[in-house]
């Protein structure tokens, strides 16, 4: 049994990761903080556990791991505080408010040696995985160009109101839209590509909420000479491109959940780029990363499975590159 803490509970991730809690035999939640106590009595009562402070859960010697599920700004201390007591970690994304801070928490994972875990789903996808293994294959030859959009109508449909509202707070959340989906486009590029080595961006907002981006448009250049684009935007009502990679020897995108294949070297049935791959051909999807860390925390996978935090420090040098790049209008290092 795997005794976990739920230590803030305040992002609209959370009633998901309960739901999960809630499902298996193999774990068991020994408490519930949240600033808000209304938001912490909701989840206890949901886990049947009680409401107790983060210092208490934290050096709870009997807990196994720490669930960080709330605010992005109230990341910080708690994971440097859990991490000093050797508790594995769940982290939403992104890792921090700001790259200092998560500079600050990758060192302190790394340096207890604990298991890390965030919430990029999108690796996971079966289109995604496969792409992954044609690269690595070769199959695309020199890949010179990529594209990934992330986004929906969250501020168009209110989906913030009002108990999210902390979102489309700078101070509280980091940043808006592209820093929020922005963040999944990403990882999700550097899973295929690597670290980034430079980045620039241009945000705006101003339909719904006021002093924070809802929609942008940002560049990369990778350490390995790809140049990328990433849209990400919360007043979408279509998405039906979400990603597209461009190489030499082979060209694929995917539309509306099908992926249109043009390869030159692969031996895949179907990838003259006239009709979608059979999804038979793809990867099985994965697990949401929340459940991979369930998984893996009860022996049931091993840690290769997780997210490495290294990777999710990557993304925050990315972002901030893209916004420095927007406040600046000029391109910004990543180092």
């Amino acid at each position: 049994m795997v005794n976990l803490a739920l230590v803030t509970a305040g992002h609209i991730h959370t009633p998901g990761f309960v739901k999960s809690m809630r499902a298996r035999a193999d774990v068991h939640v020994l408490g519930v903080y949240d600033p808000n106590p209304a938001i912490a009595r909701k989840f206890a009562e949901e886990l049947h556990t009680e409401v107790r402070t983060a210092d208490e859960l934290i050096r709870d010697a009997a807990v196994n791991a720490v669930i960080i599920s709330g605010r992005t700004d109230q990341h910080a201390g708690l994971v440097e505080e859990a991490a000093a007591e050797g508790k594995h970690l769940f982290v939403e994304k992104p890792l921090a408010t700001i790259l200092a801070d998560a500079n600050r928490l990758y060192t302190a994972i790394t340096d207890a040696g604990v298991l890390f875990q965030t919430g990029y789903a999108m690796r996971g996808n079966p289109i995604y995985r496969f792409i992954k293994q044609e690269i690595l294959a070769g199959n695309f030859g020199t890949i010179t160009r990529a594209r990934c959009s992330v986004c929906h109508s969250a501020a168009l449909g209110g989906w913030f109101d009002p108990d999210y509202r902390w979102f489309y707070q700078a101070d509280r959340s980091g940043g808006g839209a592209f820093l929020d989906l922005g963040c999944h486009a990403v990882d999700l590029l550097i899973f295929l590509f690597g670290p980034v080595a430079a980045g620039t961006a241009a945000l705006n907002g101003g339909i719904k909420y006021t002093n924070i981006d809802e929609y942008g448009e940002g560049l990369l250049t990778f350490r390995n000479g790809i140049i990328a684009s990433v849209a990400a935007g919360w007043v979408d009502q279509s998405n039906p491109v979400g990603l597209m990679i461009s190489g030499t020897e082979g060209h694929a995108y995917e539309r509306s959940g099908e992926l249109f294949y043009l390869s030159r070297r692969s031996i895949v049935a179907g990838s003259d780029g006239k009709a979608p791959i059979d999804k038979a051909l793809l990867p099985p999807e994965l697990a949401h990363p929340f459940d991979i860390f369930l998984d893996v925390l009860s022996g049931k996978i091993d840690k290769t499975h997780l997210i490495p935090v290294v990777e999710a420090l990557q993304v925050m040098k990315a972002m901030d590159a893209m916004y420095m790049g927007h406040k600046f209008g000029s391109w910004v290092n990543v180092m």
